[in-house]
């Protein structure tokens, strides 16, 4: 099997929808419903950003592993356009909006940005989720009782996928540009992009489910004091001269899950 596989899931959407979804934790749940929002309207301007340059890779090695990568993206956002759809038939005030002006964001960036914007935007994107993928799986929140296991499906196989893919954007960055001061701006500018999208998404989400479902859907302040911890220094470890993603520790469990999960898809190769 290839390092970077390309897998064809079929997850089933669940009949109903609880926003408390993952390990019995709000804060939690909205992030990653958040990020699911996100993701599918990032994971179509990646593949046609990096489809835009594929020709201009001359190591024929990085460019096959480019081609992997999108297909493994475009997979990513079909399954979450699914879930999305229960998302936001729960009636949520505002999050349509909201998803409608991030659609905005990347229409923008595809028309009136230029290609090295776009890669290192992707870059700084895929730096802050290898990380976030690592301490997901290794925390077992997928695996935990309270987590509705469609979803818990869906998220572990979309962060295995972000490890396995993890060095592409960087390596094409270096391939293509390879300036360290403009790949941390980016950093920067694409982690605030997407947490300000996710944080706007959780207050809306919880504003409106306290009153259906309860207390337990309130974020707290140390919720939000930990999310700050957990968005400052994913971007700060990404904006670091010496940063390379070829460093990361991938436990021996990451190639365990990989392997079940190709048995699980309805193809893989």
């Amino acid at each position: 099997m290839h390092p970077i596989p390309v897998r064809r899931m079929r997850i089933n959407v669940p009949d109903e929808f609880h926003p408390v979804y993952v390990a019995g934790q709000a804060a939690a749940s909205y992030n990653l419903t958040g990020l699911g929002l996100y993701v599918a309207v990032l994971e179509p301007f990646i593949v046609k950003a990096m489809r835009r340059v594929i020709d201009r890779i001359t190591d024929t090695e990085l460019r096959d592993n480019l081609d992997r990568f999108c297909r493994q993206e475009a997979q990513h956002y079909m399954q979450h356009e699914r879930f999305n759809a229960l998302v936001l038939a729960h009636g949520y005030p505002g999050l349509e909006a909201r998803v409608a002006r991030l659609r905005v964001d990347f229409d923008d960036f595809l028309v009136k940005r230029d290609d090295r914007f776009r890669i290192a935007f992707i870059e700084g994107f895929e730096a802050n989720t290898t990380q976030g993928a690592l301490l997901l799986l290794r925390s077992g929140a997928f695996e935990h009782p309270l987590t509705q296991p469609d979803f818990g499906l869906l998220f572990k196989w979309h962060m295995l996928e972000e490890i396995e893919h993890r060095n592409i954007a960087f390596d094409v960055y270096q391939h293509l540009y390879g300036t360290y001061l403009y790949r941390a701006s980016m950093c920067w500018y694409a982690q605030r992009h997407m947490s300000v999208f996710i944080g706007d998404c959780m207050k809306l989400m919880s504003a409106a489910d306290i009153p259906r479902h309860g207390e337990q859907c309130r974020i707290t302040a140390k919720d939000r004091l930990l999310r700050l911890v957990s968005v400052a220094l994913p971007r700060a470890i990404s904006m670091l001269p010496g940063y390379t993603p070829h460093k990361y520790d991938v436990p021996q469990e990451v190639g365990t899950l990989s392997a079940a999960l190709s048995q699980m898809a309805e193809s893989a190769n």
